[in-house]
């Protein structure tokens, strides 16, 4: 009877199972993968647009002096150094005196637009402004290191520009370019023993110089450097200054006069100026301008040192030809000095610029000559002992 009891519930159990199972809900099937996703087409991409070109600058520039001078040289060096700094956007081409216009008239042809720009001596625009001899050489004047200190930090490139602009003139200065140490004093048939000496000579030079010769008894002549060497073979003249011992030698000087008389008291210094015409200068981009007067400053020192180590080979190579050189006595040089300083002070009672430039450089040479002679050493007193 237990036996049949037991059977019976584990059959009750069975069924009763079979129905929950039934009754149960149908396991969802599972769910299928998400579709993958395909990449989206790539944007199709446009050309970079194109750098705008850069504008280039081209410059015509003459000088003021023969295309064989070594200022003409070494000024075509600076340039290039100019041009290869702008990468090649602004290129500027020298020509030689006279290949445009004639030597004394490229003043006017840079302020018309005839020619971009100039590199010159600012001693051949005396005749048109006696104030301009600040800027250059003029006798008993500061030598080339004193007037590099006076135009960059003394105020004088900004009374060169107010030259030019007051007289309407359509010119920049971008500044001094170059320059050369003292010039030789002349060259003469003899020594020069005293101011006796100057009577009557037909004596070739330009600028203010002209008119302490004439004070000290000279028939001054003025023409441009390339006539020299004809004139004084020639006879047309008795005497003649130009420049410093290797632009001289160069030109060939030593066989025209057998005397040269030092030292260059009428041009303690020569400055070499770049002048552009004022449009073109507008045109130029800011960085352009800056690389234009960076050059112009670097040609000024190499251009000094340049004239300089020349003027070693140019004194050894006239010695050994035979030129015989001389030492103006010293009242000679007084009395320049005092000629000199006394036509300064007439001129400046005529001409209120020149008076306010006079005494702007007067003022700079006192100090500085003063703390020079003080601080520096005399380089006679340093001499080496030669071997």
């Amino acid at each position: 009877m237990k036996r049949k009891i037991g059977i019976l519930l584990l059959s009750l159990a069975m069924v009763f199972s079979l129905v929950i199972v039934g009754c149960a809900p149908k396991a969802a099937p599972p769910a299928a993968p998400p579709a993958e996703e395909k990449p989206a087409p790539p944007a199709e991409e446009k050309p970079a647009p194109a750098a705008p070109e850069e504008e280039t600058f081209e410059w015509v520039a003459q000088a003021i002096w023969p295309a064989g001078f070594t200022s003409y040289k070494d000024s075509e060096e600076v340039l290039r150094r100019i041009n290869v700094a702008s990468g090649g956007r602004l290129k500027i081409t020298l020509q030689p005196s006279g290949a445009i216009v004639p030597a004394y008239e490229i003043l006017d042809a840079v302020h018309a637009g005839a020619v971009d720009a100039m590199v010159s001596g600012i001693s051949s625009e005396f005749g048109k402004f006696p104030t301009a001899m600040f800027f250059d050489k003029y006798p008993a004047g500061p030598s080339a290191w004193e007037e590099y200190v006076w135009l960059y930090k003394a105020g004088g490139m900004e009374l060169w520009q107010e030259l030019y602009d007051m007289n309407k003139i359509n010119v920049h200065v971008v500044g001094p370019m170059g320059a050369s140490s003292a010039e030789s004093f002349g060259w003469f048939p003899e020594v020069i023993d005293s101011l006796r000496d100057f009577k009557g000579l037909k004596f070739r030079t330009q600028g203010i110089w002209g008119d302490v010769l004439t004070e000290l008894g000279c028939s001054v002549v003025t023409m441009p450097g390339g006539e020299v060497y004809e004139a004084a073979q020639r006879g047309v003249i008795d005497a003649f200054e130009y420049s410093t011992p290797s632009v001289e030698w160069s030109a060939g000087f030593h066989e025209l006069r057998p005397v040269c008389m030092e030292p260059g008291m009428h041009a303690p210094m020569s400055l070499f100026d770049f002048k552009v015409n004022k449009d073109r200068w507008n045109e130029l981009p800011a960085d352009l301008k800056q690389i234009a007067e960076i050059g112009a400053q670097a040609g000024a020192v190499y251009m000094l040192a340049s004239a300089d180590y020349d003027d070693l080979a140019g004194f050894e190579n006239m010695v050994d030809y035979g030129v015989e050189f001389a030492l103006l006595p010293e009242e000679v040089q007084l009395e320049i000095v005092r000629v000199s300083n006394e036509i300064w002070d007439e001129m400046a009672k005529k001409d209120p610029f020149f008076a306010k430039v006079l005494k702007s450089q007067r003022e700079f040479l006192s100090k500085y000559r003063a703390l020079m002679g003080y601080k520096q050493p005399d380089p006679a007193l340093m001499e080496w002992p030669q071997k």
